[in-house]
């Protein structure tokens, strides 16, 4: 019994620790480098139990990527000292963790770095402006006269060429036809 169920069983479970041990999750950055021209950034991550492996990615694929409710920025813990700050590599498609204190980051370098990985952040501090869509109360004076001749330009498209009229689906048409003979018969 000890040989055919026990080993077999403790073998099993043993090999099913060390596959999860190998297979956690080693996005913590544990050194990162930038090239002279900053364009660059080589990031040391785990690759195992004591291994280390360098990773090569460029700077404006790096950035930090929006929460969806742009009310909960004051909650995330990249805003802590103490937090953790996720980094989404968008060509490569993995997620780079930083700790967020001080004493992990050359201060000469962690704010260039913030600013460069947070370009799509620029101008999202509030749920009424941002880049895509801005909910202003009122229009300022460009968007009002682009918008006036926006709709002068389709006034006059419409003048010169009618209103579009939508094709037709072959279902409509087919049933367009089968009604029209069935007047045409009653009519007779």
């Amino acid at each position: 019994m000890k040989r055919s169920v026990v080993r077999p069983g403790n073998t099993f479970y043993m090999l099913s620790v060390l596959v999860f041990l190998q297979n956690m999750n080693f996005d913590y950055v544990s050194k990162m480098v930038y090239n002279k021209d900053k364009d660059l950034v080589f990031v040391y991550r785990p690759d195992g139990f004591w291994n280390e492996h360098e990773h090569v990615y460029e700077m404006h694929h790096l950035e930090q990527m929006i929460p969806a409710p742009v009310t909960a920025v004051k909650d995330l813990t990249m805003n802590r000292n103490d937090g953790i700050l996720t980094v989404y590599d968008m060509s490569n498609r993995e997620y780079l963790k930083f700790y967020g204190e001080d004493k992990y980051w050359n201060m000469e370098l962690k704010e260039d770095f913030l600013n460069q990985t947070r370009s799509m952040w620029k101008g999202n501090s509030s749920k009424y402006d941002g880049r895509i869509f801005n909910i202003a109360h009122r229009a300022n004076e460009d968007v009002t006269l682009t918008q006036m001749k926006v709709n002068r330009e389709l006034q006059e498209a419409i003048k010169k060429h009618g209103e579009a009229v939508p094709p037709k689906l072959f279902e409509e048409e087919f049933f367009e036809k089968i009604n029209n003979k069935k007047r045409d018969i009653y009519s007779i």
